[in-house]
């Protein structure tokens, strides 16, 4: 599983994925073997690579945890890599007059769910786009009129290209 995770400022990429009875996790391009176990609540006892260290990890919200190892704290946020793309995306746009939504990453429309001339309110899903195996539900980010659909369902899409157009 590819994960990003987010903290001071930095972003690094993750992989984390079983190896017998731990985990294996590749950092950008180091690898470790990772063997967990919970001592108490949200206190967990690793071994990487013959050490031992004492991690507590407090949840603060969806996606967000405090981390504390020997009385210093980091605030991470852990994301998907769809996810942490259409943030980024999301990011740049702007919020006046017209908004051409793109595709995050390669992928196929599984289903359009509006039409051209359809007023959309936030969060209402608008596409279905199948990447990396997984369907993920495009929806607008604010309320308006869609423009332009510029895509039909079974269509293959790159990162980048326009999906629709609101108003």
């Amino acid at each position: 599983m590819e994960l990003i995770v987010l903290t001071n400022g930095h972003e690094v990429r993750v992989e984390v994925e079983h190896h017998g009875s731990g985990i294996k996790v590749r950092l950008e391009d180091r690898e470790y073997l990772v063997d967990s176990v919970a001592t108490n609540g949200v206190v967990r006892s690793l071994i990487i690579e013959g050490q031992q260290f004492e991690v507590a990890v407090r949840s603060s919200e969806k996606g967000r945890y405090q981390v504390s190892h020997r009385g210093s704290i980091e605030e991470v946020e852990v994301l998907d890599p769809l996810t942490h793309l259409a943030r980024q995306g999301s990011a740049s746009r702007s919020h006046d007059g017209l908004k051409q939504v793109t595709a995050y990453m390669p992928g196929r429309v599984v289903d359009i769910l509006v039409q051209e001339g359809d007023e959309v309110t936030v969060g209402q899903g608008l596409v279905v786009l199948e990447a990396m195996k997984m369907e993920n539900e495009i929806q607008a980010e604010r309320s308006g009129v869609v423009k332009k659909v510029f895509v039909s369902a079974g269509q293959p899409v790159e990162g980048g290209d326009p999906l629709f157009e609101l108003e």
